[in-house]
């Protein structure tokens, strides 16, 4: 019996001394099925071989590392920093743990360690294009769009192919005001052969800004062929189709982003403005409202109905609403005039003045507000400075000015 004991412990031995001399190579095979499946995007069953693999062998580098990696794809990016993290304990001089767990970092809003480690990984690896781009992506996120511009342009040095980095050096400069650089970089997007919507989308709205119209409408419509239920596409190309005068266009897909979003301010806005310049103002008056009701510091919107209200003769709710507009912006020169105008025709010819004199203050030679004002000082009696303001608004080539000059300063004009 202690014989067959004996025996039966050696074979127990001998049984876990092959287990323990096989489970690295039963780690390394899951590790190398795990890699299979990532390359395949298969993420969850990748996760699967790469836990048997640790737990076998937990003291792999790689291991570590790719898990990280499937982690993030999965969007755990907690769980990812953690492998991310346990990678650069094995191995703190390498590279790409730096750089994933930075990566991640930045997608959990952990800026400040991210830049540490995105900082740490450039130290290692200066030549590399994706960390200095990943850098940029940080950069821009903490709203340091000059310092995301110049990792951008490392970034882009090193590697010309990289066009996510023209992409979002784009973005940067488009966020420092500078749309002509940033349809600069969306060009040698579109001229690559990974040009995508996306990149027209983005230049059309530039282009907008800049008030190339026909430009951003060719880039508009290219974009919505592919992006059709995308309401910002939908939206500046209604922009844009407005401020061509293309008013039923622009209704039309303005229409489509307010169904894909009826909660879209600024689409009712646009639409409001075409149909007040196609003279539909109790449309517009409607349209406006419901702008203003989704946005109540929407000034435009504010400005758009107050036009409209005129129009439709509600002179004092039009001033109402060019109160608000002032209000919200006290620069807005238009405001001024409209409200003046609606003060005069509702006989407050007193109370148009100020405004009058607030339009001339910010345009000398708007020779209309001296005309109108004019009028208004003839109205409160003030006839010497009325005729002043006539002579002035001839001076500056408003012909209508000379019947009043003839009319009511005839002496003066001697």
């Amino acid at each position: 019996m202690k014989r067959i004991a004996l025996l039966l412990a050696g074979v127990v031995i001998i049984a876990i001394a092959s287990y323990l001399l096989m489970k690295p190579r039963i780690a390394e095979k899951n590790f190398q099925a795990g890699l299979q499946l990532m390359d395949s995007a298969k993420y969850e069953l990748a996760l699967e071989k790469f836990n048997r693999a640790i737990k076998l062998n937990p003291k792999r580098f790689e291991y570590y590392f790719k898990r990280g990696i499937t982690l993030a794809a999965l969007n755990n990016d907690s769980m990812a920093i953690a492998d991310f993290t346990t990678a650069i304990g094995i191995d703190s001089t390498a590279f790409a743990p730096y750089l994933y767990r930075g990566i991640s970092e930045r997608k959990q809003k952990l800026y400040n360690q991210a830049m540490a480690d995105l900082n740490k990984a450039i130290a290692i690896n200066d030549s590399s294009s994706q960390a200095y781009y990943q850098r940029g992506l940080l950069n821009a996120a903490l709203m340091e769009f000059d310092q995301a511009i110049k990792d951008y342009n490392r970034s882009i040095e090193l590697d010309g192919s990289n066009l996510e980095a023209f992409y979002s050096r784009g973005e940067s400069l488009a966020n420092l005001a500078d749309f002509k650089g940033a349809i600069a970089d969306y060009d040698k997007m579109i001229e690559g052969a990974n040009a995508n919507p996306e990149a027209y989308k983005k230049r059309g709205i530039f282009k907008l800004k800049i008030q190339d119209y026909a430009g951003a409408i060719a880039d508009l419509e290219t974009a919505a062929k592919d992006l059709p239920k995308d309401e910002e596409t939908l939206y500046n190309l209604g922009d844009a189709y407005a401020n061509v005068q293309r008013f039923d266009d622009a209704i039309r897909v303005l229409d489509k982003a307010i169904a894909i979003n009826p909660k879209l301010p600024l689409a009712y806005g646009v639409k409001g403005g075409a149909l007040l310049r196609k003279g539909e103002f109790k449309q517009a008056l409607i349209t406006f409202n419901k702008a203003i009701e989704l946005k109540n510091d929407y000034m435009k919107a504010y400005y758009g109905r107050g036009v409209a209200k005129a129009f439709l003769k509600d002179y004092k709710g039009s001033i109402v609403d060019f109160n608000k507009v002032l209000e919200l912006d006290p620069s807005y020169v238009q405001a001024y005039y409209n409200r003046a105008i609606s003060k005069a025709i509702m006989g407050n010819h007193k109370e148009a003045i100020p405004d009058y004199d607030m339009i001339i203050k910010a345009d000398p030679k708007n020779a209309e507000a001296y005309y109108n004002r004019g009028i208004s000082k003839m109205n409160v009696q003030e006839f010497k400075t009325g005729c002043d303001d006539f002579r002035k608004a001839l001076e500056l080539g408003y012909k209508p000015a000379e019947q009043m000059v003839n009319i009511y300063c005839p002496k003066e004009n001697k």
